[in-house]
């Protein structure tokens, strides 16, 4: 409808022109030609074209074509277009004229999508980020969470390289202790999993922040709200667009771990320091470490060539026919594990998208096929998608549309996180093991002190038939209708289903030390449907060119349900995939469960917009949820919120700045809410029956048995909303003709009434504990946006943007004592982080260490030491409190996974038809628990070790080495935790290079094409760090997978590396066409 009227008084203010200016324009030269986006190559209807110096002019139809009489050669034309940069040019010699426009990024970014309607960016008081969909893009991923890295000022991101994962995104800081993952919206549809999305679908992306911008969202705004509108159709020609890359991946870094040389050397020497005899089943008891020929015949170990025991015809692997029989040749030179689980592998992406419509309907269609292996043998990712997007007007005053995509995804092991993970297994396996044995079957851990692990390529192979399948179906249908000039009706249903279905089998196995001794098949299904149902009504009036006023009420009624059943039995005589069936395995090992899930949300809500002389802005929101989760006294709960905005560069004081084009301050307050982490039934107190815990010998014969019940749950109808008070204050500028984009924003942000599970009482230890209320944490930091740009001459241009955040985060207060705690983290000697008033939230907590003793007049004079034993060449543990005692007294807080700033730089620059991009991520100031050194680096178990242990492990003439001197019979000095595993986990990560070629227009003509661009990129091309762990970015993810409770996992457990998946380095090709 506007677009019709602006076509309307665009052609009758010309045509009134035209008219006055009579027969003193009669032309003697015709012109034609036509007008493109220079970025797409795709035509601009619309386009104004004027005589420079007249009123003569005409605009483009829908295929971008003109036709205009000038009266000379020297004659000028100026194309203007809204959203783009006019551009003058002389007629010359021409009769056809081919012109490209390009974006005006500061016009584009003028209406943005807020919540449930748009606003001008001018006019924006709210923190409100704006995420270009050319920057996400360039990052070649699955999903745009890992594409948003770095993008924007304010939101923190770290993920892992595991295909079809998601990265944890957190908005100014941690807002919960259970979840501060942020709500999205997709076309106006709320959701918490945005995996599904194909990245090449959207259109734009904001980023609401503070109260002002999200409190709209009452109940599920609290830790930030992004808004994703997915790509609409033009009206105009159809036109067809490819887009497709091939790439190649690798990990770039391993850990430096021993040979089998260096292993059999780190033993001795552990025995000597320690005053014993050598003795070991694979290297022998000599005064020198001897490899022998064969780790494994039979049940003898550390065997040589000649032996009896290495008769082939002996062999067996298969339990059901006879004793084991294994025959395993050791790997003297020692078994990269890390060659072996990694790979080179491709990643690919496909994209089909055809877009059109006239002035009635438009519509566009995408179609994505996303496929990337893993670096990590036998695990990979596989995306299905389809989108279509429409929209008509039914009359002038009447719209009505849809918006569905429809995705299937694939999984192949993706769990390998935590220390039962093959990343983990790689570093755990001795080098003296081969991957295979001397029939090529996999070899392992079993024969003598060849510790536990097992072999993690025969895990990943044998998971491989393993299926996780999602299908999902998420989108609206919507109406809208305009009536009374300054009403505006919408309706909009939206749904979101998700089914998953999995099944795994765990064979059997034949090459460990702690073999599977029967098989199990597992198999389940969970689903889950999430409808909403939103109304509003908006009203736009504007008096006399001084009050703008709008006001926007609604209603929003969201309910979820979703269930799940499986089973699992054990010892199936078949294990061909293919006849994988429950039923096929032993009843009297059956197991089954099932679960179910139900919750509704109600809300009401409204906004006052003013603006008085387009410079005095005010915002006001309010909007009250009820929560079926909580109890009836606290079901309700209210969230306001209030923002003023100046901008000063319309006052006439500025009329006499030229260089200071739109200048702008804002402040804003408001309260939003956390519910996402307590459960449907929290408030409710559940029973069970269940013949291990509640089952009786009433009869006394213990034959019998009755069953009972036991408490399943426990409910509390106290449980309240978690609440967060956010205050920002914020500085927009844009200076020198747009050139300068500026925005800086200081902000407070205090949540209250944080929800956490409660302890579980030792009258129902069994039960599941309901959330609770306990405290007060807060998050003050700044962001800070810089975007120049530039045109060195017609041809070359540039840009660059610098995001910059820096956030602080305290808990305030935990329960009604100040030395009430929250452990996280959980280890093989304790919790190793630790949530508590004036610390942030999950800091590392532990010992410091405070250098060796070298002498036994050091030992004499030094306190005892409770945790660890004194002795030259172990470590010296700091007496913090003076107090001449070494105990737990002296633990303090020795690290913290929050970064100090992270920031982002993002440059492009075009010359003709080549263009280059470039992205820096910075991240700087956080610590990392590096877990993994317990395995590697102590006598931990009997895996590996890294070469530190080797070579820099105390001696007389290393007294400044890194770790205690190597013993034998020291399991104490690694268990601990202490300052040696906190790493400096700061980087900085070349993440993306990208150069490109457009081919020329005269090219593409004659190939029937509107655009050709190839390009080719390379994504993680370098980091630079001090951490020696396989990848940094680990800064506030959580990889102990094992507990999902929010006490131990969540956000209080984060930072801590047990074996991330690591990011590769990618190098890819590109094509991108549109006909």
């Amino acid at each position: 409808m506007k677009m019709k009227l602006f076509y309307f008084f665009q052609k009758a203010l010309l045509g009134i022109f035209l008219l006055f200016s009579g027969v003193a324009y009669a032309q003697s030269y015709v012109v034609s030609g036509t007008v493109k986006d220079v970025m797409d190559q795709s035509p601009l209807p619309g386009v104004s074209i004027l005589v420079k110096g007249t009123t003569a002019g005409t605009t483009t139809d829908f295929e971008g074509k003109f036709t205009i009489s000038v009266d000379s050669k020297e004659s000028v034309l100026i194309f203007s277009f809204v959203g783009y940069r006019s551009q003058e040019v002389v007629v010359g010699d021409q009769s056809n004229i081919e012109v490209t426009l390009t974006e005006d990024t500061k016009s584009l970014e003028e209406v943005v999508v807020v919540g449930y309607t748009t606003q001008q960016k001018k006019d924006i008081i709210g923190s409100v980020s704006i995420v270009e969909t050319k920057d996400l893009l360039a990052v070649p991923a699955g999903n745009v969470q890992q594409q948003l890295q770095g993008r924007t000022s304010g939101v923190t991101i770290s993920g892992s390289g595991a295909p079809g994962t998601g990265a944890k995104v957190r908005i100014r800081g941690f807002g919960s202790f259970g979840s501060s993952d942020p709500l999205y919206v997709i076309d106006g549809v709320p959701t918490t999993d945005v995996n599904y999305l194909n990245p090449q679908d959207i259109q734009s992306m904001q980023i609401l922040k503070d109260a002002t911008a999200a409190s709209i969202y009452g109940s599920r705004a609290a830790n930030g709200v992004v808004i994703i509108t997915t790509k609409q159709g033009k009206a105009g020609k159809s036109k067809i667009s490819v887009d497709s890359y091939y790439g190649w991946q690798q990990v770039t870094k391993t850990y430096d771990l021993l040979n089998t040389e260096e292993y059999g050397d780190l033993l001795w020497r552990g025995y000597q320091n320690a005053g014993q005899t050598p003795n070991h089943g694979q290297y022998g008891s000599g005064a020198s470490p001897v490899i022998p020929d064969y780790i494994l015949a039979g049940s003898k170990s550390g065997v040589f060539e000649g032996d009896p025991a290495l008769d082939l015809s002996k062999y067996n692997v298969d339990p059901d026919n006879g004793d084991l029989y294994q025959i395993t040749r050791a790997n003297k030179s020692g078994t990269d594990w890390y060659d072996a689980i990694f790979r080179v592998a491709p990643i690919q992406s496909h994209q089909l998208t055809a877009t059109g419509g006239s002035e009635k309907g438009i519509y566009a269609l995408g179609l994505n096929y996303f496929n990337q292996e893993g670096t990590l043998e036998y695990t990979g990712y596989k995306r299905y998608s389809v989108r279509a997007n429409s929209s008509f007007h039914i009359k002038d005053a009447i719209r009505v549309g849809e918006n569905l995509q429809l995705s299937y995804e694939d999984r192949q092991n993706g769990e390998n996180l935590g220390e039962e993970g093959a990343i983990a297994m790689a570093y755990r396996m001795q080098p003296i093991i081969p991957v295979y044995d001397v029939m090529g079957n996999f070899a392992g851990s079993n024969g003598s002190n060849l510790g536990n692990a097992y072999n993690p390529l025969a895990d990943l192979y044998r998971g491989k038939d393993n299926k996780d399948k999602t299908y999902r179906a998420f989108g609206n249908i919507y109406g809208e209708v305009d009536f009374l000039k300054a009403f505006t009706f919408r309706s909009s249903f939206g749904i979101d289903y998700t089914t998953r279905y999995r099944e795994g089998f765990t064979y059997r196995t034949y090459e460990r030390s702690e073999n599977v001794g029967s098989n199990t098949y597992e198999e389940r299904n969970d689903w889950g449907l999430n409808w909403t149902f939103t109304n509003t009504l908006q009203f736009h009036k504007n008096i006399n060119n001084q009050h703008d006023v709008k006001v926007l009420l609604g209603s929003e009624a969201i309910k979820f349900e979703g269930r799940g059943v499986g089973g699992s039995r054990n010892n199936f005589t078949f294990i061909d995939p293919d006849r994988w069936i429950l039923d096929r395995g032993e009843p009297r090992l059956a197991e089954s469960f099932s679960y179910g899930n139900r919750s509704a949300l109600f809300s009401l809500f409204g906004r006052l917009e003013y603006m008085f002389k387009g410079k005095y802005l005010l915002n006001a929101t309010f909007r009250r949820d009820g929560s079926s989760k909580f109890g009836e006294n606290n079901r309700y709960a209210n969230f306001p919120a209030v923002g003023v905005g100046w901008r000063i560069s319309e006052e006439p004081f500025m009329a006499s700045v030229g260089w200071v084009s739109d200048l702008k301050l804002r402040a804003g307050w408001g309260k939003m809410g956390n519910q996402a982490v307590v459960p449907s039934v929290n408030q409710y107190l559940l029973y069970r029956s269940t013949p291990g815990n509640s089952g009786y010998d009433i009869d006394g014969t213990n034959t019998s048995v009755y069953p009972g019940y036991d408490l399943d749950r426990m409910g509390n109808v106290e449980t309240k909303w978690e609440s967060s008070t956010t205050t920002n204050i914020g500085v927009d500028a844009s200076l020198f003709q747009g050139a300068l984009d500026v925005s800086v924003e200081w902000y407070n942000r205090e949540t209250e009434g944080l929800l956490v599970t409660r302890q579980a009482p030792l009258t129902a230890p069994h039960a599941e504990q309901p959330k609770i209320n306990v405290g007060t944490m807060r998050n003050r930091g700044v962001d800070l946006m810089l975007t120049y740009r530039g045109d060195v001459n017609p041809d070359l241009r540039y840009e660059a943007t610098v995001s910059f955040s820096h956030y602080k985060n305290e808990a305030l207060k935990l329960q009604e004592s100040d030395d009430a705690f929250f452990t996280g983290g959980e280890s093989r000697f304790g919790d190793l982080t630790r949530t508590v008033k004036g610390q942030p939230v999950s800091s590392f907590y532990g010992y410091v260490i405070d250098g060796f003793f070298n002498s036994q007049e050091e030992i004499n004079n030094y306190p005892d030491q409770l945790p660890i034993q004194k002795k030259i060449g172990g470590w010296r543990i700091k007496d913090l409190n003076g107090d001449n005692v070494i105990d737990s007294k002296d633990q303090t807080f020795i690290g913290s996974p929050h970064p100090d700033f992270q920031t982002g730089l993002n440059l492009s620059v075009s010359y003709k038809n080549f263009d280059l991009s470039a992205f820096l991520f910075w991240n700087y100031g956080n610590e990392i628990y590096h877990y993994n050194r317990w395995w590697m680096d102590f006598n931990s178990f009997q895996g590996n070790r890294s070469e530190r242990m080797l070579y820099d492990s105390w001696t007389p003439d290393n007294p400044n080495a890194k770790l205690p001197i190597l013993d034998a019979t020291d399991n104490q000095s690694g268990n601990i935790s202490s300052t040696y595993y906190i790493e400096s986990g700061s980087y900085l990560r070349l993440k993306n290079l990208q150069i490109g070629y457009n081919l020329p227009e005269t090219l593409l003509n004659k190939l029937g094409m509107e655009k050709m661009r190839v390009y080719v990129q390379g994504v993680n091309l370098f980091t630079a760090t001090p951490y020696t762990g396989l990848d940094p970015d680990i800064s506030i993810q959580n990889t102990d997978k094992e507990d999902d409770d929010a006490i131990q996992s969540g956000d209080l457990s984060m930072g801590v590396d047990r074996g991330v998946y690591p990011n590769s380095r990618q190098i890819l090709l590109g094509l991108s066409l549109t006909f």
